[in-house]
């Protein structure tokens, strides 16, 4: 087990690279880590996943999601000893889950963490002072863009979706689904909340237009594009109540 733990941390230590946005060093690092298609690197990551996480990982149909499973179990464990300093076996880290799926270590309760992956990459992030929400979208699926922006943005965020055509269309879309999907993880919540909960504006420049007052409002956000992943993500930083925003 310490040497298939060796073995991910030294594939995740070279294959990942650190994309926190420079506004956002302050608050949150954010590391990213492309899937392998290498069996071999999915076996390694599966030898330090749990029981139950095995479990769940044999419930999936298709070889490519399991690989994507182990790996993106493989890599949290990875983000959570880095965040620690630890060297321990990977397996001994380990992640419990808020009622709403909010990933923690039970051993450092207010260190935040936040996760997400698409068909091509893995996304992690973490911060001591800041609750934070990441997300990763794989903008190459194919979707009717204006009509699901109609349904589940608001008027304005709609209708810069509509403004563009083709791919920048299919962008635009995920930008402001990325955006809504990391703010939604940096209340500890998830989509039941609701998409409506945030607006963004992308032009002239990204920022919050509209989020929960019982979480603070806009004023206490802070949204920024991922940059490096080859796919559509975002990070959004929420500043506690006893912090001055920046």
């Amino acid at each position: 087990m310490s040497d298939s733990s060796e073995r991910i941390s030294e594939l995740f230590t070279v294959g990942s690279r650190d994309v926190t946005p420079a506004p956002a060093r302050h608050a949150a690092r954010v590391l990213y880590a492309p899937i392998s298609r290498d069996a071999e690197v999915s076996r390694h990551c599966a030898s330090v996943l749990s029981d139950a996480e095995l479990q769940r990982r044999d419930r999936l149909d298709a070889e490519c999601d399991k690989a994507r499973f182990e790996q993106r179990r493989a890599f949290r464990r990875f983000c959570g000893a880095t965040a620690l300093g630890l060297s321990q076996p990977l397996s001994e880290i380990v992640f419990e889950e808020t009622e709403n799926g909010r990933p923690y270590l039970s051993e450092s309760p207010d260190l935040w963490f936040s996760f997400s992956s698409c068909q091509s990459g893995l996304l992690g992030a973490w911060s001591s002072t800041h609750a934070i929400g990441v997300d990763l979208e794989d903008q190459t699926r194919d979707l009717e863009a204006r009509e699901l922006a109609r349904q589940y943005f608001s008027v304005a965020e709609a209708e810069a979706v509509e403004a563009v055509s083709g791919q920048q269309c299919l962008r635009t879309f995920y930008q402001f689904w990325s955006l809504k999907e990391a703010a939604l993880k940096s209340i500890g919540e998830g989509l039941p909340y609701g998409l409506e909960a945030f607006e963004f504006e992308l032009a002239p420049r990204l920022h919050v237009v509209h989020a929960p007052p019982d979480h603070g409002g806009p004023e206490r956000f802070s949204a920024y594009a991922i940059v490096g992943t080859d796919s559509c993500a975002a990070l959004v930083i929420r500043t506690p109540q006893n912090v001055q925003p920046k």
